[in-house]
C-alpha cells in the first residue's frame, strides 16, 4: 500500500512538472503573423504574403517553410491556407504562405516562375527578421503549385531565361515536397481534346461552369506554348549534368484516388531526375484518398493527415 502511494505521489509529481513547462513554453511564445507583405511592388495583392512566427523567438534562427498554393493556375489564396500556416508555426517553425500571380493576371507560366522565384529571394533576404534561417528551409507546393515550385527550381539551377532574365541560383532548400502535382503535359491536338471535354463538361450543369475558367486557362497558359513541361527540360540534358535540383530531398506525395494525377504521374519526373542529377534524394509516397487528400485534412484539423503532413516536413529537421 505504501509502495502505490509513492508511485502515485511520482506519477503526480511528473505530471505537474510537465504541466509547468507547457505552461512556461506557452507563456515565452507570441504567435504573430505578419499580413500582406510586399515582396516586390508590381503586381498588388498577388505580390503580397504572410509570415507566421513567434514574436518571441526572433534570434534562434528556426527552420523555414515556404506553402505555394494550388488552384489549376487561375484559382487560390493565401487568406485559404492560414489554417497550413498556423499548424506549421505552432510545431516550431516560421511560415510563409504567399499569393502570386494567376491566370489572366499572369499572362505565362513564367510569370508565375517569376513570382515563385522572386518570393524565394525575399524570404532568403529578410526571414532573419522574424527568426527564420534561410539556410535551412523546406519549400511545398500543392498541385499547380507544387508544379510552379519545381519548375522554379529546375529553371533556376539550368539559369534559364525568365521574362527576357536569366535566374540565378536560389538557395539550396531542405526538401522539396511535391504534393498531387503535374509534371509533363498533353500537348497539340491531345490538349485541344482535353480544353474541348473540359468545356463539355462544364456545359452538363451549373455546378461545373468552374471548368471554363479551368479549360481557359490551360488553353492560354499551355496551349502553343513551351518552358512549362519539366519532363520535356530535363529530357534536354545530358545524363549527371546537374549537380542538384535546389533541394538536399524531393517528395513526390500521390494519392490513390487522385482523378487529376493517378498514380504513377510523377514518374516519369523521377525518371528523369534520377538520370541528369548527380546529387539526389528521393521519396515518394502514396496515400489512400483524392487529390486534395492532404491539404484539405490539415485546413480542416483532422489530426491523422496532419500528422503526416507534419512527419513530412520534420523529417528533414530536428525540432523538440
Amino acid at each position: 500500500m505504501k509502495q502505490l502511494t509513492f508511485l502515485t505521489y511520482i506519477v503526480a509529481a511528473l505530471i505537474i512538472v510537465a504541466n509547468a513547462r507547457n505552461i512556461a513554453r506557452q507563456e515565452q511564445t507570441n504567435f504573430t503573423i505578419a499580413t500582406d507583405v510586399a515582396y516586390t511592388d508590381s503586381y498588388g495583392n498577388a505580390n503580397k504574403l504572410d509570415i507566421y512566427y513567434d514574436q518571441n523567438n526572433l534570434t534562434e534562427g528556426v527552420p523555414v517553410i515556404i506553402y505555394i498554393h494550388g488552384g489549376y493556375w487561375c484559382e487560390g489564396d493565401k487568406e485559404n491556407d492560414s489554417q497550413i500556416g498556423l499548424r506549421i508555426q505552432e510545431e516550431g517553425y516560421v511560415a510563409v504562405i504567399p499569393n502570386y500571380r494567376l491566370y489572366p493576371q499572369a499572362n505565362t507560366i513564367d510569370d508565375m516562375v517569376e513570382d515563385i522565384y522572386n518570393i524565394v529571394q525575399w524570404t532568403v533576404q529578410n526571414i532573419e527578421t522574424y527568426g527564420g534561417d534561410y539556410n535551412n528551409m523546406t519549400l511545398i507546393g500543392f498541385n499547380a503549385g507544387a508544379h510552379l515550385a519545381s519548375l522554379t527550381l529546375l529553371k533556376s539551377v539550368l539559369h534559364m531565361e525568365v521574362n527576357n532574365n536569366p535566374l540565378g541560383s536560389l538557395v539550396r532548400f531542405k526538401h522539396l515536397i511535391l504534393l498531387n502535382s503535374q509534371f509533363t503535359f498533353e500537348k497539340n491536338e491531345r490538349l485541344e481534346f482535353e480544353i474541348t471535354n473540359m468545356r463539355n463538361t462544364a456545359a452538363l450543369s451549373p455546378t461545373l461552369e468552374y471548368l471554363n475558367n479551368y479549360a481557359d486557362a490551360k488553353e492560354h497558359l499551355f496551349l502553343g506554348k513551351t518552358g512549362y513541361d519539366e519532363v520535356d527540360i530535363l529530357k534536354t540534358q545530358n545524363d549527371k549534368s546537374i549537380f542538384s535540383f535546389g533541394a538536399d530531398k524531393i517528395s513526390f506525395i500521390e494519392c490513390d484516388n487522385d482523378t487529376n494525377n493517378p498514380i504513377g504521374s510523377s514518374q516519369s519526373m523521377i525518371s528523369e531526375v534520377k538520370r541528369v542529377v548527380y546529387d539526389y534524394e528521393i521519396v515518394k509516397r502514396v496515400f489512400h484518398g483524392n487529390y486534395d487528400y492532404v491539404v484539405e485534412g490539415v485546413k480542416t484539423g483532422d489530426e491523422e493527415i496532419t500528422g503526416n503532413f507534419m512527419r513530412l516536413i520534420k523529417s528533414s529537421y530536428e525540432i523538440e
